[in-house]
């Protein structure tokens, strides 16, 4: 297959219809052999993404189950982000990968497969942007608005909004049973995802939902977090020394941090491809800026348990007591073993002596 030649190439070397010239239709194995500097870094990235979001997000949900100090009101938002975020890692990110290594015709194998895995994906995408949203409004009211906020965020309204979420990307996804969107198997970034061709205000549409509305919504809620620490900073200060206790609302200002870093990970994540999806309406832009964009856009749901561990005090002391009672496992394990073989050379040689 040459690539410099505008035409499409398809398994059986002919013409296909109803694709733009600049696309190239990968075969089996197809992108690997003929774009490799391409393929190896975005299998490597989406590998590594993909094993590292995976463990990283199960272990925040053994974290919470296993830590009583984690277990309260806004854990119930931060489970509910992981497990959504857990689709993406275990499912989409290895789905993306079979798609860069054995192209479109695998999945036209599986009638339906690509796009219930692309469906999936939005409502999972969707419901994590909308995660991160509620978690941003959920800091706001407990330090900008205390006395109104254990009557608002309960533990049963708290999975009653968790759930209701998932009802956004529902509805994008419903919207393709009466012709407006689509989900399917994208040339560019090679990858099953939502057809961002098949209609364009659906694809404004999507564009506003998945980012744009969080988006505005997480900075406004910041926003106003800011406002009122600074003006009311030396208040503050007394407090902190004086009548807060550990479980008041300057507590939070560390969780809103954390969370406002994982606002600043998902904008710098995401605004790419909101930007790319609208621009690009006449599918004009390049394989590579799709392909890149694309992938670094889904890289986001590897990225939040780490933020945890890097910014969280108490995430990070659960992190460490786990990976040292993984260690202090393996190496009882490993001196078990190494006892039992002793004992097995001992008993040869006696054997051999008798």
């Amino acid at each position: 297959m040459n690539n410099s030649e505008d035409t499409i190439v398809t398994n059986n070397n002919s013409v296909a219809d109803n694709i733009p010239s600049s696309v190239v239709v990968y075969g089996r194995h197809e992108f690997l052999q003929t774009r490799p500097e391409l393929a190896v870094p975005c299998i490597i990235v989406l590998g590594i993404a993909s094993i590292v979001g995976t463990l990283g997000n199960l272990l925040i949900l053994f974290v919470v189950a296993t830590k009583r100090k984690l277990r309260n009101v806004e854990s119930i938002f931060i489970v509910n982000l992981a497990i959504s975020d857990l689709y993406v890692t275990v499912v989409a990110d290895p789905m993306s990968l079979i798609a860069k290594l054995e192209g479109e015709e695998f999945f036209g194998s599986v009638p339906g497969l690509c796009k219930t895995v692309a469906s999936i994906c939005t409502i999972s995408c969707v419901t994590s942007m909308m995660t991160i949203a509620v978690m941003s409004l959920n800091r706001y009211v407990y330090i900008c608005a205390n006395d109104i906020y254990n009557k608002i965020f309960t533990k049963k309204t708290c999975c009653a909004i968790s759930l209701s979420v998932y009802s956004v990307g529902i509805i994008l996804v419903l919207m393709n049973t009466v012709g407006f969107g689509d989900h399917g198997f994208d040339q560019k970034s090679l990858e099953c995802i939502w057809n961002r061709m098949e209609t364009f205000p659906f694809t404004i549409i999507f564009s506003v939902i998945l980012v744009w509305i969080p988006s505005l919504i997480t900075g406004l809620c910041y926003l106003r977090i800011y406002i009122y620490v600074r003006k009311h900073r030396r208040r503050i200060q007394e407090h902190t020394s004086q009548s807060y206790s550990s479980d008041g609302p300057l507590k939070s200002f560390r969780l809103a941090k954390t969370l406002f870093l994982i606002y600043a990970v998902f904008v710098s994540c995401w605004t790419p491809y909101a930007l790319l999806i609208v621009i690009d309406s006449k599918d004009t832009f390049s394989h590579e800026v799709h392909l890149y964009i694309t992938m670094f856009a889904h890289m986001h749901p590897s990225m939040n348990w780490c933020i945890y561990f890097i910014t969280n005090t108490h995430f990070a002391k659960a992190y460490k007591e786990v990976f040292e009672k993984f260690l202090s496992c393996e190496k009882r394990t490993k001196t078990r073993v190494h006892r039992i073989e002793i004992h097995q050379v001992k008993v040869n040689e006696a054997i051999r002596h008798s």
